[in-house]
């Protein structure tokens, strides 16, 4: 017995070690290439246009406000093309794909990072509605499916990789709701997408990133969501808990997020940095110890001991 878990430990770390070898080239030249990059209001998004127009690449950050086109001018040198899409909408999407078309010609489109993400009204999940879900399904999963077949005639001039945002939630739903269902969709949507489009010289890659400190999960932004769903409810639902507790549950929730949400986000940049630069890039990529420590191992274990151990490890 012991000697089988020895022999299958040492042949997880002998392909971590295959891996990580693997993964250490990469491609000769960036000047050439032109990646997209959707939700660069802040964050991820940001962060990535940043990192990646320092490498040389070509960069299209797509934002959804003025605000965010004026902050990535400011922050990157004058390759950068910045132009609005709302995701959601599928001619705002078209207009991005016609000034992409008429920067990159016959090259094509290297690299597709689908990041724009929201996450919706937070709280119980018997506390939300139908509207809640398709609010956040429109942008985290059509949204994302529009601009990859949108751009994807170009992906495929350029042999380029598509690199899809999911969540550690996508492993062990928390309780988050549309934001994990959408984060599931994504990943079922990406592994079709990977075997199939592999034939046509296109890849795909998920980032499993943890908690980050975002705007997303941003104290005042949490609160203002919860104190929304809160307010919608009927008077039936609100006594059913009642005041108190909705206080006592988001004073939890903020310092949950407090504690566990890392400022650290150059981890995911880095992965997204090497799923667009290596010559071998992973199929997915998991961000943050709490993904690598509790979420992802949680989630390999019975249902019933997950559960338990989730339950005993967030907010009561």
């Amino acid at each position: 017995m012991l000697d089988s878990l020895l022999f299958v430990i040492l042949l997880i770390i002998g392909y971590k070690i295959y891996k990580w070898v693997k993964g250490r080239p990469r491609i000769p030249r960036t000047s050439d290439k032109s990646v997209l990059i959707t939700g660069c209001d802040s964050g991820f998004g940001r962060e990535d246009a940043i990192r990646l127009d320092g490498l040389g690449f070509r960069v299209f950050a797509a934002c959804l406000t003025e605000k965010g086109e004026v902050e990535i001018r400011k922050s990157c040198s004058e390759r950068v093309v910045t132009l609005r899409i709302n995701v959601a909408n599928h001619e705002s999407v078209k207009q991005g794909l016609q000034t992409v078309r008429d920067h990159v010609g016959d090259k094509g489109l290297w690299g597709l990072v689908n990041n724009a993400g929201i996450s919706g009204r937070i709280g119980h999940m018997d506390w939300l509605d139908l509207q809640d879900y398709r609010q956040v399904f429109d942008i985290n999963f059509f949204g994302l499916v529009d601009v990859t077949y949108t751009f994807l005639p170009l992906l495929k001039k350029a042999g380029g990789r598509i690199v899809n945002m999911s969540s550690c939630t996508a492993r062990m739903e928390p309780g988050t709701g549309p934001y994990a269902a959408s984060k599931f969709a994504v990943e079922g949507f990406s592994d079709g997408f990977r075997r199939t489009l592999k034939s046509a010289g296109v890849s795909v890659h998920i980032i499993e990133p943890g908690y980050f400190k975002t705007a997303i999960t941003k104290a005042e932004n949490v609160a203002e969501k919860m104190k929304a769903l809160w307010d919608s409810l009927d008077p039936e639902k609100k006594e059913e808990k009642g005041e108190e507790y909705f206080q006592a549950r988001t004073e939890d929730v903020l310092k949950h997020l407090d504690l566990i949400c890392s400022p650290r986000l150059d981890l995911v940049v880095d992965a997204i940095e090497h799923a667009l630069t290596a010559v071998s890039p992973h199929s997915r990529y998991v961000c943050g110890w709490d993904a690598k420590l509790f979420f992802i191992p949680v989630s390999w274990l019975p249902t019933d001991i997950g559960d338990a151990i989730f339950a005993w490890a967030t907010p009561k």
